[in-house]
């Protein structure tokens, strides 16, 4: 291996195990203002991850937002880059694969109309304290947050 490619390599120690991932992913979709943060223990239902973040945004603009600052997160804090970003220029639902944890980011009617927590009902729910009293705090959006309308 180069100098170059042992600079760039990610660091194992640096590593987090796929729940404190998925917590991580779902707390940095707070700081955008994300709502009804659900994280689901889907591993031992499905082979494609071992847990589902799930969130809403008000608008496209704000799913885009939320979408784009776990990715640079992601980058920045865990040296990881998402696996692959769908659904990103529509913002309706776009979704983060990050190998054992996949981020679901809705806009509310979309998130309403699928209903994945209904669908992955036979899965372990994930209680966050720290995400539980954010959005207690936070409460319902309000006319003076900032306008994230398209």
């Amino acid at each position: 291996m180069s100098d170059s490619e042992a600079r760039n390599a990610p660091d194992p120690s640096a590593s987090i195990d796929s729940k404190e991932k998925a917590v991580q992913c779902a707390l940095w979709a707070l700081e955008k203002k994300a709502k009804g943060i659900t994280l689901l223990q889907v591993g031992a239902l499905t082979p494609i991850a071992e847990y589902f973040v799930i969130c809403s945004g008000r608008s496209v603009r704000q799913t885009q937002a939320i979408v784009e600052h776990i990715r640079t997160s992601l980058k920045r804090e865990l040296k990881e880059v998402p696996l692959g970003v769908e659904g990103e220029n529509e913002g309706c639902w776009i979704l983060i694969d990050c190998d054992d944890v996949i981020v679901h980011v809705f806009d509310e009617p979309t998130r309403d109309l699928y209903r994945l927590e209904k669908l992955w009902s036979d899965a372990p729910v994930v209680t966050v304290p720290e995400i539980l009293e954010e959005e207690k705090k936070a409460g319902s959006w309000s006319e003076g947050e900032e306008d994230w309308e398209d």
